[in-house]
Parts: C-alpha cells; sequence; structure tokens
C-alpha cells in the first residue's frame, strides 16, 4: 500500500506557556528550510505529505520521530479496509492501538479496535496478539482525518534551531563541529569561525541556515566580527583532557568539557548515518 503522509512528533517539554506557537513555527520552518517541504499543524501534531527520501527529517532537531502513514475518512469501513490494505504483505501476530483524539467520532478506541482488529484477522494472514505482538497498527482519529501507521522512527529531538539565539563555533577540529551540533540541537543557530579553514559538511547538514566558515587571523579580529554583529558567546570543542584558556573576552561555552575521546567519535558517528 502506498503512503499518502507523515506524522511528525515533537517534545512537549518546551511547548509549555506561551511561546508553543512560536516553537511549533519555528520547527515548521526549519523543516521547510532543511528539506523543502511545508507541513500542516494539528493539534499537537504537524503533518507532511509523503515523500520518499524522508530519511532527511532525521536532520532536523526538534523533532521526536516520525511515522509513514496512511490517511482515510472517518469511517469505520474506509478504516478496516485502509488497515488490511496497510497489513497485506505481512505475517506474524498484531495488535490495533486507537487514539481518538476527534471525540465526535461515533465510536470509542476499545470499539475502534476490537471492530478493525476483527477484520484484519479475517482478511489478512496476521493473527491477534494481547501481548507482544509483532506488529503495532496504530489509529489516530483527528479532526483533520484518520491516520494508519506501523512504525516510528526515531530522531535527534532537542530544541528547534534559532529559538534560543544565535552562537560562534571555534572550529578547531572534529570535535568542534559535534560541539556545534550540540548546540544546534539546543536551539541555537551557529556560525562556525576558526583561524584555519576546515571542513564543515556536518554543520551545513543540519541548519537550517546557509552556514560559511568565517576565518580570521587572531582573537582580536574575531572579537570584532562579533561585537558588530550581535554575538557575544563562543563555543569550543575543548574537554577536559585538551582544556586551555583562550585570549578572549567573550564568553566560553565547552559542552563537551565532560566527554572523552570515545565519547565524541560515538556521537559523531550518530551524526553521520
Amino acid at each position: 500500500m502506498e503512503y499518502t503522509h507523515i506524522l511528525l512528533r515533537y517534545g512537549e517539554l518546551f511547548l509549555k506557556g506561551k511561546n508553543r506557537m512560536f516553537f511549533e513555527n519555528r520547527l515548521a520552518s526549519n523543516i521547510n528550510k532543511l528539506i523543502g517541504i511545508k507541513v500542516q499543524r494539528i493539534q499537537g501534531r504537524l503533518i507532511a505529505p509523503f515523500f520518499t527520501e524522508h530519511d532527511k527529517l532525521k536532520r532536523v532537531f526538534g523533532l521526536t520521530s516520525y511515522s509513514l502513514a496512511v490517511k482515510t475518512e472517518k469511517d469505520i469501513e474506509m478504516i478496516k479496509s485502509a488497515a488490511v490494505k496497510l497489513a497485506e504483505n505481512l505475517q506474524g501476530t498484531f495488535k490495533v492501538e486507537t487514539q481518538r483524539s476527534d471525540k465526535r467520532f461515533p465510536m470509542t478506541s476499545p470499539e475502534i479496535n476490537r471492530e478493525v482488529g476483527k477484520t484484519m484477522e479475517e482478511k489478512t494472514s496476521l493473527r491477534f496478539a494481547m501481548k507482544d505482538a509483532e506488529y503495532l497498527v496504530r489509529i489516530e482519529i483527528n479532526q483533520d482525518g484518520v491516520y494508519l501507521f506501523l512504525e516510528t522512527i526515531s530522531c535527534f529531538g532537542g530544541l528547534p534551531a534559532g529559538v534560543e539565539g544565535k552562537v560562534l563555533v571555534l572550529v578547531e577540529g572534529e570535535e568542534s563541529i559535534l560541539a556545534g551540533l550540540l548546540m544546534l540541537k539546543r536551539g541555537c543557530f551557529v556560525l562556525p569561525v576558526g583561524f584555519n579553514v576546515f571542513e564543515i559538511y556536518l554543520l551545513k547538514k543540519y541548519s537550517p541556515l546557509k552556514l560559511e566558515f568565517k576565518k580570521f587571523k587572531n582573537f582580536k579580529e574575531l572579537e570584532e566580527f562579533a561585537v558588530g554583529s550581535g554575538y557575544s558567546i563562543l563555543v569550543s570543542g575543548q574537554n577536559y583532557d585538551n582544556y586551555q584558556k583562550y585570549e578572549t573576552n567573550l564568553l566560553v561555552v565547552r559542552p563537551l568539557i565532560a566527554y572523552d575521546d570515545k565519547d565524541i567519535l560515538e556521537q559523531l558517528n550518530l551524526f553521520c548515518r
């Protein structure tokens, strides 16, 4: 069966209070800038049209996971038909789980689970299992329609880049790239700077803004640029083992201070996938 949409999920911690719309709008904007697709916002969920290169969604910080889904109408017979098509090539055990955000739908979630499960047992090769089912058929009913999906694909989470201001990243090696990525994940826009040109491909891959490396002769020149451009924070990739003081009045942040070389390599490999 061909997928029609993608359900996008994001953490709830940063959505409390009056800033909810600001965070959601920034996340939607970042998805558009990074991937080139527009998303729809519905009841605490972002929904995108299906596209084949959906793995690119993992580049968007703020997303916790996504699911490839099939959309159908709010009619129990159409829901059952869509569930059968979704599972037509599967074998093994299954369970149905429904989330009914639109309470106007006349059936309760347990009633939907029973109806859909019964039809799937009759018309597919799957067998129902209450525990340890191999496949979980999930159904979401909201004001927009009904979405069915089987899989949840994890993303990096964090905050949408840009909600926490902007910082300079002093690029001195691969560990500096990781430090920049972690700042992006914590909601900052980053600008890579340094005294020697270094490859910043990974930062470009995850940044919703176009990045260009800025080279300076020394810290004095870097500080003059920072003051004139509204930057006050310099991010370093130093950890405890290679710590050294910089000759700068900028506030220096070292997000890798507690990391060892093994931790840095493992984290970089995650972002390289």
